[in-house]
């Protein structure tokens, strides 16, 4: 008489390896902000603070938050990345 279990019975389903990636949209807002973030650290490099420079910040680096933020949270809805 043969002793079947349920633990050694494996379906198609369970040696697929499941890949996680990021969406298109993550990727492209993670490259967004690292192209800005770039060019904002070079350009404060080569210019002096002025009047200006206060003005334009806020809303730069609130776009790389936004982008950021988008990012995290889907990696965090795709268990690619722990709640801490």
């Amino acid at each position: 008489m043969h002793n079947h279990s349920e633990d050694s019975t494996l379906s198609f389903d369970d040696n697929k390896k499941t890949e996680k990636t990021l969406s298109l949209e993550a990727f492209r807002k993670l490259n967004r902000s690292q192209e800005l973030t770039y060019f904002l650290g070079c350009d404060l490099r080569k210019r002096e603070i002025d009047g200006l420079t206060p003005f334009y910040l806020p809303h730069i680096l609130s776009y790389v938050d936004e982008d950021l933020s988008f990012v995290l949270a889907e990696l965090k809805e795709k268990g690619m990345c722990g709640n801490f």
